[in-house]
């Protein structure tokens, strides 16, 4: 039997969404699903960790992509898989039998390009586009002399793959640290992607949402004559971070103000999250994020808990399952976007 196609399928200005489950619980992920259909969107989200999945050489375990991919093509989603070979703020997990000599290195560049292939082969039906490194340029402001090889890495991989390649760079902190031109030596292949969370100082999203212009500026200006991809955008929710379900709603009318006067230029824009993640969730990213990189950190209490906190209430609806204010606006602005 034929499999269904979406409500509304774009060639560009494609809507998205990292889809997840209430309460953390896979056995509300089909939910969850019906959900993002229920939002109207194109394009759903995966990380697929090189390490995880070629645990050495030859060795694949594709349990998890297989059932993610799986369900995506099920339910008619295009993919976009990030290979967070830099995750950023480190290096991530890569087979056992490698040894980390240089981005450029050739025996390097020639076996990750291989997994590369050999991950797009077997899911090239649902993977439309295939992202190298989470906001690189994070990682890459402590290890400047590393950003032209992973540049070289990404433009080999965009050379062996169809589909359009790029690596991911996390704009609010481009344009708050100025490394624009470290960004630029990264940066290769057919499309820049980006992450944006429009934060100010110790992840306070004490802002105005409509204050979110400049950043898209900058994301088109690093561009130059590509399209851009946005591959996570959200807006935090909580109080403790002098937001509210209010202010993350009014993001969600800036999201498509934004994207309906650049649709030509926005490949597609990505919602990070379905739903809210529990605490136990947001403990562990964010003490995975600061380990190994800046340990200290770990003992205060107060950044580690707002940290935690932005990763916390950045979904359409909460953890239990229920909508927010911005799930609303969302639905609403979704007719309106494909109406017009």
């Amino acid at each position: 039997m034929k499999e269904k196609e979406p409500a509304h399928v774009l060639t560009t200005g494609k809507l998205g969404l990292w889809i997840n489950p209430r309460n953390a619980d896979m056995k509300y992920y089909d939910e969850a699903l019906e959900h993002a259909k229920e939002a109207r969107i194109q394009v759903a989200h995966l990380y697929a960790q090189w390490g995880l999945i070629e645990k050495s050489s030859g060795e694949y375990d594709w349990k998890i992509p297989d059932y993610i991919l799986g369900k995506f093509k099920k339910n008619g989603f295009e993919a976009v898989a990030v290979i967070p070979i830099i995750f950023t703020s480190k290096l991530d997990v890569m087979p056992e039998d490698m040894t980390f000599k240089s981005f450029s290195d050739p025996a390097f560049v020639e076996r990750f390009v291989q997994f590369t292939e050999t991950f797009m082969e077997r899911y090239k039906d649902t993977v439309k586009y295939l992202v190298i490194g989470n906001e690189i340029d994070i990682y890459l402001y402590q290890h400047p002399d590393q950003a032209s090889d992973f540049g070289v890495l990404v433009e080999a991989v965009a050379n062996a793959n169809d589909v359009p390649v790029g690596t991911e760079v996390a704009i609010h902190s481009v344009v708050q640290n100025t490394c624009e031109s470290l960004a630029q030596k990264a940066l290769a292949g057919d499309i820049v992607f980006y992450t944006f969370y429009p934060m100010g100082g110790n992840f306070s999203f004490g802002g105005d949402p409509q204050k979110v212009d400049e950043y898209f500026a900058a994301m088109f200006d690093l561009a130059g004559d590509r399209k851009i991809g946005v591959v996570e955008t959200s807006w935090s929710s909580s109080q403790s971070l002098e937001s509210s379900e209010d202010m993350q709603a009014a993001y969600v009318r800036e999201v498509f103000r934004i994207l309906k006067e650049n649709k030509s230029r926005i490949e597609f824009l990505l919602w990070i999250t379905l739903h809210d993640s529990t605490p136990e969730e947001c403990r562990k990213a964010a003490e995975f994020f600061v380990t190994g990189v800046a340990d200290e950190i770990l003992d205060d209490i107060e950044t580690m808990a707002r940290f935690s906190d932005f990763m916390c209430f950045i979904g359409l609806r909460r953890t239990d399952g229920t909508p927010k204010p911005a799930w609303y606006q969302w639905m609403e602005e979704v007719e309106a976007y494909y109406s017009s």
